[in-house]
Formats: structure tokens, sequence, C-alpha cells
């Protein structure tokens, strides 16, 4: 099975790579989303991977422009030329930041409705919008929605948390409750979406839930470091006003052990 993935130097995306060109059942190509994808030929693949994206950087006005031109202007154009070059599947790497929501659950009644001023979320919801348009019968499109992704060298909040861990040996004990997903097993599920050929929306995430403070401590450990954990559910509560300990000690969480098909 040919595949193109189109996120050169990307983190899912080289991730991805490398995890398919470990079955002898693919062939992987990595374009990058400048020009190089411009100028190649689609027509031998048989699924396209849209893993470029703007995610980890300040979200402000000055580069409101960016996030649509990449995250949506992008991906669409990606779709339109695999489309008229005849391959049959593509897979769209969105983000649960499509749903808008800070905190509590998401189930299959949630529907999408990202901030205002969350042009990363907005930018991905019009996206996924655009592309449903493009799918029909001989071009299926597949959106997965991934909470946070975590593994080796990965960017964004996760490394955000290592370095919180790596300072912070006393940790509040809040048993709060998050989706995520750990960068193989994202790798595995897309690798399944294509052997399927599959299409539709899914929000994949780890078997189990994390907790943040566990999170923290399983870190230190790794270091050889001990973590003390302590009562602070009052201290959380009140600061729950600041979007960096909402983030970090909230709940966010996809209904289902094993995330759903929506």
């Amino acid at each position: 099975m040919n595949v193109l993935i189109v996120g050169k130097g990307g983190y899912i995306g080289e991730r991805l790579a490398a995890f398919l060109k470990g079955n002898k059942i693919f062939s992987v190509h990595v374009a990058d989303s400048y020009d190089e994808w411009k100028s190649h030929n689609f027509e031998n693949y048989c699924a396209v991977i849209f893993a470029a994206g703007i995610a980890h950087r300040k979200q402000k006005k000055s580069n409101r422009n960016e996030y649509f031109a990449v995250n949506r202007d992008l991906a669409v154009a990606v779709a339109e030329k695999a489309k008229n070059a005849g391959v049959a599947q593509f897979v769209y790497l969105s983000s649960l930041a499509v749903y808008g929501k800070k905190e509590g659950e998401i189930n299959a009644h949630t529907k999408p409705n990202p901030r205002h001023n969350d042009y990363y979320g907005t930018s991905k919801f019009h996206a996924e919008n655009m592309l449903k348009n493009l799918q029909n019968d001989a071009f299926k499109v597949a959106i997965v929605r991934p909470p946070m992704v975590y593994g080796p060298d990965c960017p964004g909040k996760y490394r955000t948390l290592e370095k919180f861990a790596k300072f912070f040996p006393l940790v509040p004990n809040n048993r709060n409750k998050r989706s995520i997903i750990y960068i193989d097993n994202l790798c595995a599920f897309l690798c399944a979406l294509i052997l399927l050929r599959s299409e539709g929306e899914f929000c994949p995430q780890n078997n189990e839930y994390a907790n943040t403070a566990e999170l923290i401590k399983k870190i230190r450990a790794e270091s050889g470091k001990k973590t003390r954990l302590f009562n602070a559910r009052p201290l959380i509560s009140a600061l729950s006003v600041l979007p960096v300990v909402k983030t970090a000690f909230g709940t966010l969480y996809y209904s289902g052990t094993e995330g759903e098909e929506k």
C-alpha cells in the first residue's frame, strides 16, 4: 500500500512514517507542506495523511491567518489534489480542541463548537467541514481528533508538563481525569484506519485515563526522583480561574475506554 504523509519534520508525521515503514505492507513517502507536495505525483497512492499544522505557539491576532492558511486552506488544497488524482482515502489530523471545551466529558452527543478566540481549534473545525464536502463513494475522508499526545521528544503540552515535573517535588494530588494518547498508540490507530480504508470521525485515546499528579510522579520516577503528593483541592479550585491551572489539573476526557467513533 503506497501512502503519502504531508508533514515532513512534524512530530506525528515523522513518527507515523517510521511506524508504517516497520510494516512491509506499506511503502511510505513523506513530503513537506511547503512546495514539495505541489510537485509530487499523487496518482500512485491509496492514502494521503495530512499531518502538517500550526499548533504549539502563542495565539494572537497577528498570527491568526497563519493558523487558517495551514490548518484549513492547505489541508483542503492537498485533499483536492488527492481526490483529483484518484486517491481513495484522505486522513486529516484534527484535534480535541474542535469541541471548545476546557473541562468535562466529551461523548457521542457533544457537538464541535470551538471557542471564537481559539484559532487552532476553529481552523481545524473549518477544515473538517470543508473536507467532508469533498468526500464521495470514491474518496473517503477520515477525521481524527486525538487528545494530548505524549512520547519521547514530544512537543507541546506534554513537554511543558515534563519541565514542570523536573523542578517540583511537591505536587497537588487533584484527582482529575484526562484523555491522552501515546504516540505509538496513535500511529497504530492510524495504521488500522488506512488498512481498513475507514471514513468518519474518530476520537482515539489510551485505554486508561490519566491523572495529572500520577503522571508527574511517573515522569519524575523515570529520572530517579521522588515525588510527594499533597491535598490541594481547595487551592486548585481557587486557582482554576487561571487557564494554565485548569489545563493542567482540570478534567477533560472522551467517554469510553478506547475512544469512540463519533
